[in-house]
């Protein structure tokens, strides 16, 4: 039987970006900010937990599955995060899975997972992050900022995974941008 719901994708952060709609459609899409800058994680523990609750947990805008991209483990940046920040995506993915517990389907999906299929393969983040806006722009879909390219990146990994029949619509093969 064919997936027919809607997928919600979380790029996790300070600042999330979300893509939300059903495979073969267009999403839609945004960013958010949890905190200020330097902030408290409790702070944005809270302000997470409700706009979960106010946008996601509603009838007419209910996912069916969600998914969210893991954390980035600390030996793979370079040096380039610290305790604080560890310590907070951590806690808003293990917020998220509670949220999601007996409500929801979760998915996980890696960086690299998501870049093989978006982009073709996986490279450096300040490659990616500017192919990753490029693509979703080549496909209509006008983000405005990395967070909800990376976002749609995500939300369209998993719809092929769900519908593998719509995967040639936005596979990398197909892409102008990375054929040269």
């Amino acid at each position: 039987m064919s997936f027919t719901g809607n997928v919600l994708a979380l790029d996790v952060a300070t600042v999330t970006g979300w893509a939300y709609g059903s495979p073969g459609s267009v999403p839609t899409f945004g960013s958010i900010r949890f905190g200020k800058p330097g902030g408290s994680r409790a702070a944005a523990y809270r302000a997470f937990s409700k706009w979960l609750e106010k946008e996601w947990n509603v009838r007419d805008a209910q996912p069916d599955l969600i998914v969210y991209e893991s954390p980035a483990v600390p030996s793979i940046m370079s040096g380039k995060t610290n305790i604080d920040t560890i310590r907070l995506l951590i806690g808003l993915v293990e917020y998220l899975e509670g949220w999601c517990y007996e409500n929801f389907e979760l998915r996980e999906a890696t960086v690299s997972q998501v870049r093989a299929h978006f982009l073709g393969r996986n490279m450096k983040s300040a490659i990616a992050k500017p192919m990753t806006m490029a693509r979703c722009v080549e496909l209509g879909w006008k983000v405005t900022n990395t967070d909800e390219a990376d976002a749609c990146a995500l939300w369209d990994y998993q719809c092929r995974f769900l519908r593998p029949d719509l995967a040639s619509k936005t596979a990398p093969i197909f892409s102008k941008a990375l054929i040269r």
